[in-house]
């Protein structure tokens, strides 16, 4: 278990409410601070560094809203924070590229405050591209029960590349020979994001085609090569971000947001403290040229947990 300040731990085992002494940056109170997941505060090895996490812990203890937004589902999203159950139940939790928030955990269960599903009549379509072109795809199924979330990904069949994405997120599939027949007799609802897996090689093709078809009908990310994720075109981590600040009474200045992706850019533009990673690969920094984005560390060398002193606690 991580080393954890010790004012956390006690108040989250006593179920005490945190006191919230704001934090200054400039100006601006800082009332959330937002993540990304991979490359930004999860190692090649899937876990935050002792820094990281001590980092979380500190705003946390100091009465900070903290949110996890990835691409991932809820149940990933949770996985790096697994070994501290206390810390992850406090985390507010953007998922599917933040076609789903999720609030902390209260009393045993967790809020979903807020939604974006791909409408009905796109997501019929998408699955007739998919159909007709032999295209493996996979459903991603998430209803909410007394609990919590309840998820599982569904796919039509097991290929060379659903193998390679299953093995690279630690997922298990459910495989169905009939998935795309039961999208269209509506068994299954419109989900909040589904993956289309083409063939090795075609993915630049595909999302070429999938522009000319839908336009804007659609959001794309492509931040794991041949897996294209495809939502709700409102769906992006700025919009996500929005939501949290809303549901707290936190206006966007009063928010820093940090990533290392493209998929991120929606989410450090909204907020008033938006800082990029520096391994951010070289197409990233170019968007951001120009822009009111600061930049910190590498994720090696803990540019999250750097940027969270220099800009929030240590001001």
């Amino acid at each position: 278990m991580w080393n954890l300040p010790k004012r956390f731990i006690a108040r989250q085992s006593a179920a005490e409410p945190f006191d919230c002494p704001w934090l200054i940056r400039g100006d601006a109170v800082i009332r959330l601070v937002a993540f990304d997941l991979d490359g930004t505060i999860l190692n090649h090895n899937n876990t935050p560094s002792d820094a990281s996490m001590a980092a979380i812990c500190d705003l946390l203890d100091r009465g900070v809203a903290v949110a996890s937004m990835s691409g991932r589902n809820f149940e990933r999203n949770q996985i790096p924070f697994v070994r501290n159950p206390s810390v992850a139940d406090a985390l507010y939790a953007g998922c599917y590229n933040g076609a789903m928030v999720f609030a902390p955990k209260i009393n045993g269960t967790r809020q979903l405050m807020h939604e974006q599903r791909l409408p009905d009549d796109i997501f019929l379509s998408l699955i007739q591209y998919a159909d007709d072109r032999l295209m493996n795809f996979v459903y991603c199924r998430c209803d909410m029960n007394s609990e919590g979330p309840c998820e599982v990904y569904i796919t039509d069949r097991m290929t060379k590349m659903s193998r390679a994405v299953a093995t690279m997120t630690n997922m298990v599939y459910e495989v169905d020979a009939d998935l795309a027949q039961r999208v269209r007799t509506k068994e299954l609802a419109s989900p909040p994001k589904i993956m289309l897996l083409p063939e090795p090689g075609h993915a630049d093709e595909t999302v070429d085609e999938l522009k000319n078809i839908f336009g804007d009908q659609i959001y794309m990310a492509w931040a794991v090569a041949g897996r294209i994720e495809i939502m709700h075109p409102d769906v992006n981590k700025g919009a996500a971000l929005t939501a949290i600040a809303n549901h707290i009474g936190s206006s966007l200045d009063e928010v820093m947001a940090v990533g290392d992706g493209n998929n991120d850019l929606p989410m450090l533009r909204a907020a008033g403290t938006g800082v990029l990673m520096h391994n951010a690969d070289a197409a990233t920094h170019r968007a951001v040229a120009g822009e009111n984005i600061l930049q910190t560390d590498h994720i090696e060398n803990d540019g999250f947990a750097k940027a969270v002193r220099r800009y929030v606690l240590d001001r």
